[in-house]
């Protein structure tokens, strides 16, 4: 008889135990409610950032600590500035949890405002939308949780692009001139006709401008007949008092960026044309908004030139480096 009811209390002992543990547990798991979280500044990769989080607690426990979720990339060392609703405590991050650690834990009652907030965050670089889910730890288990509104961590930067297309720009005054000479008449006998030349071009490495003939001053009825070029090229120059009879040459003058390319063409002496890939007679370094060529024609004859009409066709060519 002793021994049975020694085993009966004994059982009733051990289920009596287990009855207080299964009603000392508290139940858990409830969700918070009013969860907001806000930035202090929303801008990519800002600094000294300062997060807020609230919330009202589901159910009453004593709350050991408050973890908070944040966006991937996010960085820096939190430290708490304003709690309300828990007791003091510890800030830190890991990952993508931020935990605020309550450093005296203490019963906090069901449908307690709770508010965090913690300075020294660095935001993620990648803009978009987050939210922010926060949860109660207590017993060392998550307890009560929640999801807040979203937040906007948007661009504060704008790409600009201005494309600038390569533009060169070129003018002359002149398409064709007619000299009408006579030997007899020595206001006839020696004559000059100007072309004007305009050139802008922003190619980063400037310009050259080159000049060629399409023949040496050929006659129409007789082509055997021609007016000589005054030098055989650029390089070669011939002061005006030089210039001869059965000769035609130019000179050249700027203004602007571009200069001459030889000194004959600094100097003001003339030059003849030449044939074929012609001459780069003036070239300027850099982009100009305008430069002014001024080419200065020349014919000179007497009676040992014979009566023709003399042709050839003068072209001038821009090239921009860009």
């Amino acid at each position: 008889m002793f021994r049975n009811w020694t085993s009966r209390l004994a059982a009733l002992a051990t289920l009596s135990t287990g009855a207080a543990l299964a009603v000392a547990a508290p139940a858990y798991a409830a969700a918070l409610t009013s969860v907001s979280w806000s930035l202090s500044n929303p801008q990519p990769s800002t600094s000294s950032v300062r997060y807020t989080w609230s919330f009202t607690t589901a159910t009453t426990g004593i709350i050991q600590s408050v973890t908070f979720s944040v966006p991937a990339g996010t960085g820096g060392t939190p430290s708490v500035v304003d709690v309300y609703g828990l007791t003091g405590g510890t800030a830190a991050l890991s990952g993508t949890t931020v935990t605020y650690t309550v450093t005296t834990p203490s019963s906090v009652a069901g449908g307690t405002s709770v508010l965090v907030s913690l300075d020294g965050f660095t935001n993620t670089g990648t803009p978009g939308t987050y939210a922010s889910t926060v949860t109660t730890v207590v017993g060392g288990s998550s307890s009560d949780t929640a999801t807040s509104s979203t937040v906007a961590i948007n661009s504060n930067t704008t790409a600009v692009t201005v494309v600038v297309a390569r533009s060169t720009a070129f003018t002359s005054d002149t398409t064709s001139f007619t000299m009408l000479m006579d030997p007899s008449v020595a206001a006839l006998s020696d004559e000059t006709r100007a072309v004007h030349l305009g050139i802008a071009t922003n190619a980063t490495n400037g310009y050259v401008l080159n000049v060629k003939t399409s023949q040496h001053l050929t006659g129409a009825v007789h082509p055997g007949s021609h007016i000589t070029a005054a030098t055989p090229d650029r390089t070669t120059g011939l002061a005006p008092a030089a210039f001869a009879p059965g000769m035609f040459g130019y000179t050249l003058t700027t203004t602007g960026l571009g200069t001459g390319t030889s000194s004959p063409l600094t100097s003001g002496n003339y030059v003849g044309y030449v044939t074929g890939a012609g001459d780069n007679v003036v070239s300027a370094s850099g982009p100009t908004n305008g430069d002014a060529v001024t080419i200065t024609n020349r014919a000179k004859i007497d009676y040992t030139q014979p009566a023709d009409d003399y042709s050839a066709t003068v072209t001038y060519t821009v090239v921009p480096s860009y």
